[in-house]
């Protein structure tokens, strides 16, 4: 990283609706910043004073409005020379751009018409996990400035740094488990003052879920259904990313080198964020390497609710998250899974279901 653009994070800036530049708070981010945090806030609605329109190569940024990216240009710390739309995952929200000496940064862009609060949501909470683990020993994004309101940019958006790496949805060995397991066990354990945590987590899926009609199964999904019921444990919380899965890493061989996509980033137990790779693992790969993971973190010190129906209600609740059909994380892998098909993915987490109503301690 660049001492500029290290300087240029050092000061993060966040449009406001405020007219002309001031300093502000947590307020500003819905009290999710610590009280003592303060931002530099350049003039909103307009791009006085910012740095001038150059020609950038947009041909490969598919989706991105006019004001999001003079804005983006606008606050980088040298010239943009290109942008391309990032392909795959479900959202089709961010972009790259490469600067001209050679860096990269990261923008994310929510359409308001079409994520409406979602999109805000996803935005503000991206911002309060930069904040909360600006000082980690973790490979994760640093805010370069922030949007909130979409005031400049027509819609809310984050500019992060960019990480090397890259995705990787092949089945892991055991050195890549063990390291990923590190490092969510390194997430997990990051302090967090009171007056700072994040939101509280919400359970994914249906409301009210039902047995899937494509289930061989029906008696399993019964059973975790009235399970759910019953109403979640008491188990410790701390600071979760809020949607683990393989999707959001970048690896370098058997290292991660990248926990990125932080916009569910949530309190709650330290297994769900468990739960939800070990889902992922089953749904694309076995049983075997979710229970794999499962181990390793344990093994690497990560604490999980000691109470065997706890844990089991916690694994439950994330699995039920995919109802009625976890067919449609297809939408997001088949680029580099082409192998898989529907019924692999409903086979593989019905297995994992089983596996976990029949787990001991």
């Amino acid at each position: 990283m660049s001492a500029h653009l290290a300087t240029m994070i050092d000061r993060i800036r966040i449009q406001t609706n405020a007219v002309g530049s001031q300093l502000i708070t947590s307020s500003a981010l819905g009290g999710l910043a610590g009280a003592d945090d303060s931002f530099e806030v350049p003039a909103s609605g307009s791009l006085t004073g910012l740095r001038e329109a150059r020609r950038v190569n947009v041909d490969r940024a598919v989706g991105l409005p006019d004001r999001a990216r003079v804005w983006a240009e606008s606050v980088a710390p040298s010239p943009v020379v290109e942008i391309t739309a990032v392909r795959g995952g479900y959202t089709g929200t961010k972009w790259v751009l490469l600067l001209s000496e050679g860096e990269r940064l990261v923008l994310r862009w929510s359409d308001p018409h079409r994520w409406g609060d979602v999109g805000r949501e996803h935005v503000r909470r991206e911002v309060v996990a930069c904040q909360l683990l600006a000082e980690a020993a973790l490979p994760v994004p640093r805010l370069v400035a922030s949007d909130v309101d979409g005031t400049a940019t027509d819609g809310p958006a984050n500019l992060v740094t960019w990480l090397p790496g890259h995705s990787r949805l092949e089945r892991l060995d055991a050195a890549a488990i063990t390291d990923l397991a590190r490092r969510a066990v390194s997430v997990h354990r990051q302090a967090v003052p009171v007056h700072r945590y994040p939101p509280t987590f919400s359970f994914r899926g249906p409301a009210e879920p039902q047995i899937p009609d494509w289930s061989s199964k029906p008696w399993l999904w019964r059973r975790a259904i009235e399970m759910l019921a019953g109403g979640p444990p008491t188990t410790p919380r701390g600071l979760l990313h809020g949607d683990f899965h393989l999707g959001n890493l970048l690896w370098q061989h058997d290292t991660v080198t990248g926990l990125i996509d932080w916009a569910e980033t949530s309190w709650g137990p330290a297994d769900l964020d468990v739960a939800h790779m070990c889902a992922d693992l089953a749904m694309l790969h076995s049983t075997a390497d979710a229970l794999a993971f499962r181990a390793a973190y344990r093994k690497q010190g990560g604490q999980l609710d000691p109470d065997p129906a706890a844990a089991r209600f916690w694994a439950v609740s994330d699995i039920l998250g995919f109802l009625p059909d976890p067919a449609h994380i297809l939408v997001a892998v088949t680029s580099n899974r082409p192998d898989l098909t529907p019924d692999a993915v409903r086979n593989g987490l019905e297995s994992l279901l089983e596996a976990v109503l029949e787990r001991r301690p």
